[in-house]
This record gives structure tokens, C-alpha cells and sequence, in this order.
């Protein structure tokens, strides 16, 4: 879910931008899966980057309030493949 500025110091109301990186949309949990916003495309917009069981996922922001599919970027950096874990290794993007 997402609230998008107004750019007035106010935000408009809360819609869902994603069908997946929930609890029961997709199977993500706080302990396993980290979940962040980073500018990936250098376009100026936060996109949804998720670290998963399997892969890295990322949903890239269409610029009017919504996000793209859920795309597979890399085979590690996940709980299963990789073996990371939340309390041990921290999973950061840098530009």
C-alpha cells in the first residue's frame, strides 16, 4: 500500500500498488524477506526492491502511483539461496 505526497505536506489516501511483498500476497515475512525503496532506474521514483526465499525481486514505479509486475533480478541474496539471514547479513542498495 502506498500514500502518494501532494506535495503540500498532506497525502492522499491509502491505495494498493502491489499484489505481492505482503504476508499472504506472496508469503513475505519480516524476519526472512527485507523489503526496502530505492531509486533502481535513476529515474527519480522509488521502486520496490525485495530480497525472497529464491531471488532478489524488484517492481519498478510507473511514475503515477502504481508499480510494475514482480520481475526475478538475481538467483541470491535470498534466505534459501545464499543462505542470508535478517539478523546476520545486512542487504542494502547503493547507486
Amino acid at each position: 500500500f502506498a500514500s502518494l505526497n501532494n506535495g503540500d505536506g498532506t497525502f492522499g489516501s491509502v491505495t494498493q500498488v502491489s499484489d505481492n511483498f505482503a504476508h499472504e500476497a506472496g508469503g513475505w515475512r519480516v524476519m526472512k524477506h527485507p523489503r526496502t525503496l530505492a531509486d533502481l532506474t535513476g529515474d527519480g521514483r522509488a521502486d520496490i526492491l525485495g530480497f525472497g526465499d529464491f531471488a532478489t525481486f524488484v517492481s519498478l514505479n510507473n511514475g503515477d502511483g502504481t508499480f510494475g509486475p514482480v520481475t526475478q533480478v538475481v538467483d541470491n541474496f535470498a534466505y534459501e539461496t545464499g543462505g542470508w539471514r535478517v539478523t546476520k547479513h545486512p542487504r542494502t542498495v547503493v547507486g
